[in-house]
């Protein structure tokens, strides 16, 4: 019975320990994720500013078009999968809900290109035959806007050689987190992804230097650089914010256990107590008869 005693109390030990854990793990992501949301309000607004300029652009060159190599599909070249994963796990399923998405789209273009923000979801991805092009660590947890730019500057260069076609970045919305995953189609860009743009919000009177079309070819990059980063920052705090998920409940399912391992170490002790006393007894009413 001793060695029950001994085994409970190292059984509770250890939970201990863990539960230390999944609770520092809580903590870390809890700060990692507000100071993630706290810079993405600002972000967004430069962002719905960009979004209201290319739109006025688009309303005014309406009736006389405007023919811009952002706006055109080429025939040529393939299409490129930009995929935001988490660096480390212990956060759920949202490592494998993203590589499960990834490897969904991807079997809808083949020949496709893959390239991966974060490490977790390479393993996923390799165990099923696919082998990511290019591998990006470190965007989960420290989200960088010279990261962003420097591959924004990349990823247009090559769309403008015709390396890719079609680019999409498939990330989780920081707003509607519960559902999942999402594919957006970054490049190339159609006129209704800004219909949600209200007239009334552009301004009346705009003279654009050199012209129009020159304005809007200069917008597009930092538009694709500060929708990359945004895409990255969003998907920082879906993951941190799965990660305190995941060790909230680690950690009160260790309460749990330790509550259930004390009872058991009370009625294993008590029990020995009671067996100890009991042979006490048996012992003294041997003696006393003589035995």
């Amino acid at each position: 019975m001793a060695e029950s005693i001994n085994a409970i109390r190292q059984h509770l030990e250890s939970v201990k320990q863990t539960r230390q854990i999944t609770n520092a793990m809580y903590l870390l992501s809890a700060s990692r994720y507000k100071r993630t949301v706290a810079g993405m309000d600002y972000h967004l607004r430069y962002l719905e500013s960009l979004r209201r300029t290319m739109r006025h652009i688009l309303y005014v060159t309406k009736g006389a078009g405007l023919h811009d190599v952002y706006l055109d599909k080429s025939p040529a070249g393939c299409a490129l999968f930009l995929v935001m994963m988490g660096d480390k796990g212990l956060c759920g399923n949202y490592n494998q809900a993203v590589a499960a998405l990834a490897e969904e789209q991807l079997k809808k273009k083949p020949g496709a290109k893959l390239v991966c923000f974060g490490l977790s979801g390479e393993p996923y991805l390799r165990h099923r035959g696919i082998v990511p092009d290019r591998v990006f660590p470190g965007s989960s947890m420290h989200p960088d806007l010279p990261m962003a730019s420097s591959f924004s500057k990349t990823l247009l260069e090559m769309y403008l050689t015709d390396d890719f076609n079609e680019v999409y970045v498939i990330y989780t919305p920081h707003a509607s987190r519960a559902g999942g995953p999402v594919s957006f189609r970054m490049l190339p860009l159609l006129r209704h992804d800004f219909s949600d743009v209200s007239e009334a919000d552009l301004p009346t009177e705009i003279l654009y230097d050199p012209s129009a079309a020159e304005v809007f070819a200069h917008i597009v990059p930092q538009y694709c650089t500060g929708l990359l980063y945004d895409f990255m920052m969003q998907s920082a705090a879906c993951e941190n914010a799965a990660r305190m998920e995941a060790m909230q409940s680690a950690t009160e399912n260790a309460d749990k256990m330790l509550q259930t391992l004390q009872l058991r170490l009370n009625e294993v002790r008590q029990q020995t107590i009671t067996n100890e006393i009991t042979e006490i007894a048996a012992a003294s009413a041997l003696r006393e008869k003589g035995i």
